[in-house]
């Protein structure tokens, strides 16, 4: 699980370049395993894109690969895990090197970002303006799709959710193994293979808008308040039951 770190905490120095987009499996990823790829996998299965046996684990998670001072790379991330991150400010400008470390065999794969739709050498240029002056958001109000879609001025570059989509609603749920491609994208073999491109590329462009609630991130949020009501309810009917006998006497007296 990512930790906060106050060294990567601050940008190193001023971004020079975009390398791209960098997706990332975390092999050993206990929320991967647990919650992200469960939600990824029901979204696939409905337009028919599950992984087969055999296939590439999905990608759990995206960052935005920069140079530094024309002299090192890192990764501008948002991250989930602690306090700090979830409620704080998630965004970390990792090490090229740390990042990939957290593969743990799983795997990393980076693609240019005018493979995007929509996004081209200008909007690039305008996204490096923007990381030299972004500030961190909480995990909780920020996952690390929407921290890419804002630096890249709002443009949706993840696709809606294909379960509400087949539905009529366009709703974003973050899905870093769900990214609006060019169905002409010149990515090598190996990536293709990785983002099953052949499975991903025609997907809908998307139809909220990038600034909307993350439909995932609320269900997370709403799960315990729910449990906790239901618990509530349960604790509250056992309490009626046992504090008035009387009622009980008086239904078996009408019988």
């Amino acid at each position: 699980m990512p930790t906060y770190q106050a060294d990567f905490a601050e940008r190193p120095g001023t971004v020079t370049a975009i390398h791209g987009l960098i997706f990332q499996s975390d092999g050993k990823s206990d929320i991967g395993r647990v919650f992200i790829r469960p939600l990824e996998a029901l979204d696939r299965w409905i337009v028919g894109i599950l992984p087969k046996p055999g296939d590439p684990s999905l990608a759990m998670h995206a960052g935005i690969r920069v140079t530094i001072d024309n002299a090192t790379e890192c990764v501008a991330e948002q991250l989930v895990g602690t306090f700090y991150l979830d409620f704080k400010n998630g965004l970390n400008w990792t090490p090229l090197d740390k990042f990939k470390q957290r593969d743990r065999g799983g795997w990393d794969a980076t693609v240019p970002a005018t493979s995007l739709r929509k996004v081209d050498e200008k909007a690039v240029t305008e996204a490096i303006e923007r990381l030299n002056a972004i500030q961190g958001h909480p995990f909780l109000g920020e996952d690390c799709t929407a921290f890419i879609e804002r630096a890249f001025g709002g443009q949706r570059m993840f696709a809606d959710s294909p379960l509400l989509r087949s539905f009529g609603i366009g709703a974003r749920i973050g899905d870093p193994a769900l990214p609006l491609l060019k169905p002409d994208a010149p990515l090598d073999r190996e990536t293709k293979q990785k983002l099953q491109f052949d499975k991903i590329k025609d997907l809908p462009n998307a139809l909220a808008d990038a600034e909307s609630p993350n439909v995932r991130v609320w269900l997370v949020r709403l799960a315990p308040l729910a449990l906790l009501a239901v618990l509530a309810k349960r604790a509250y009917s056992s309490s009626s039951r046992k504090s008035t006998p009387a009622s009980i006497t008086a239904r078996r007296f009408f019988k």
